[in-house]
């Protein structure tokens, strides 16, 4: 999926070392190869324990899972947010995808699909958790190059010409921000406008 994220989201990270600064070249060149040996056992740490959970329930951001539509309803009161989606397909079952940072995203894959196998071409929506999202919509608005339109149940949708296949939404409630994703942005900008991307419910 080309987007994946909610609009005009910021993914800069502001924090800064509080340390006192070492003394010498020499110095600063022990302490970037100590940081380095740190991060690299992290790494191997977690590539080797990242499965020990296969057996779990799925929890925020420990993947996908293919679910019903009362599935998917439940999950929504249990997050406690919508989670919107476009009701069911002919020939597609519904995978979703709780997000750590906030959100979930609903994909419809090809029926007898694996969860986790989705093609990357897939019709996905995201319902994203924003402090803001009405806000963090008006801002994307206003970037150089972003198209909107009006939805037939009278809500603002925005796009981008940079990238078309995303097109963005606000829920009545002002809850979550949402995006409709397909690999061709004319179906995106339709599915969008259409008002059948709807809570599950």
């Amino acid at each position: 999926m080309e987007g994946g994220r909610p609009a005009a989201e910021s993914g800069t990270d502001s924090r800064h070392d509080a340390e006192q600064p070492l003394r010498g070249k020499s110095a600063w060149l022990l302490r970037g190869g100590l940081i380095g040996i740190a991060v690299l056992i992290a790494l191997v740490t977690w590539a080797v324990t990242r499965g020990d959970d296969e057996g779990a329930p799925a929890l925020a951001g420990e993947g996908a899972r293919i679910v019903s539509e009362e599935e998917l309803v439940e999950a929504a009161g249990r997050l406690g947010q919508p989670i919107y989606w476009a009701g069911p397909m002919d020939g597609s079952e519904v995978e979703l995808e709780e997000l750590g940072e906030g959100g979930v995203r609903v994909r419809y894959v090809p029926a007898g699909s694996k969860a986790g196998e989705a093609p990357a071409e897939a019709l996905t929506i995201g319902s994203y958790l924003l402090a803001d999202p009405s806000g963090a919509l008006e801002q994307f608005a206003a970037e150089p190059g972003a198209v909107t339109e009006r939805g037939e149940n009278g809500v603002e949708v925005v796009t981008s010409e940079e990238q078309p296949t995303s097109v963005y939404f606000v829920d009545p409630e002002d809850t979550v921000q949402v995006e409709v994703y397909d690999p061709s942005a004319g179906k995106a900008m339709e599915l969008a406008v259409s008002g059948k991307v709807q809570p599950a419910e």
